[in-house]
């Protein structure tokens, strides 16, 4: 499945809790054939669970950069499609995926594409 495909697999999907990171994490595990979050040994299922997660210290960021380590994912500050990484859109961050000319994400209300100078931190995938 192309990077392509995928995005526009997702983009059929209704909204679900915790969309962003739970969008990444799919792409990872097509990718790797693993989950990131399986790996750290934590999930999300319900608005609850990604409230809770995202209020502890360090919220977003900190969740993500754990996640991503656990999994054994590098930093790379020269994203290439394929990779994920944390975004500013709209004055918060979200988790990502790089398609090659925008990042795309998903939140409440749907698909997400930013410019990919909105890159915050970003992790070798593809």
């Amino acid at each position: 499945m192309t990077i392509d495909e995928f995005i526009r697999a997702e983009a059929a999907l209704p909204g679900y809790p915790g969309a962003c990171c739970r969008m990444a994490d799919k792409w990872v595990t097509r990718v790797t054939g693993f989950s990131a979050l399986a790996r750290f040994g934590r999930d999300f299922r319900t608005d609850e669970d990604v409230r809770a997660w995202l209020a502890e210290p360090g919220g977003l960021a900190v969740a993500v950069n754990r996640v991503m380590r656990a999994g054994g994912f590098a930093k790379t500050r020269d994203p290439q499609a394929g990779d994920v990484g944390l975004i500013v859109h709209a004055g918060r961050l979200c988790m990502a995926i790089h398609a090659g000319s925008v990042w795309v994400s998903r939140d409440d209300s749907g698909m997400i594409g930013a410019p990919l100078g909105a890159g915050w931190k970003a992790w070798r995938v593809a």
